[in-house]
């Protein structure tokens, strides 16, 4: 298991390494990078943002179970 997890990953990686490097035209005879900048290619605060979103969605959707349960105990 621990070989096709490594497997995956180098995988992985080696599509990032061809879509970083993928290039658009940009008139006639020029070409120009897809991704000029990292953060287009990867938006590091977008993804820490939708990880908190994530954690809260989960407190929220079971925040009133706790008082379900201590009713039913009294």
């Amino acid at each position: 298991m621990k070989m096709v997890d490594d497997n995956y990953h180098a995988h992985w990686q080696a599509f990032l390494n061809f879509a970083v490097q993928a290039k658009k035209k940009a008139g006639k005879r020029k070409e120009r990078p897809v991704y000029s900048r990292f953060d287009k290619f990867f938006d590091y605060e977008k993804e820490i943002k939708k990880i908190k979103a994530k954690k809260k969605d989960k407190k929220e959707r079971f925040s009133g179970i706790g008082k379900l349960l201590r009713k039913e105990g009294t």
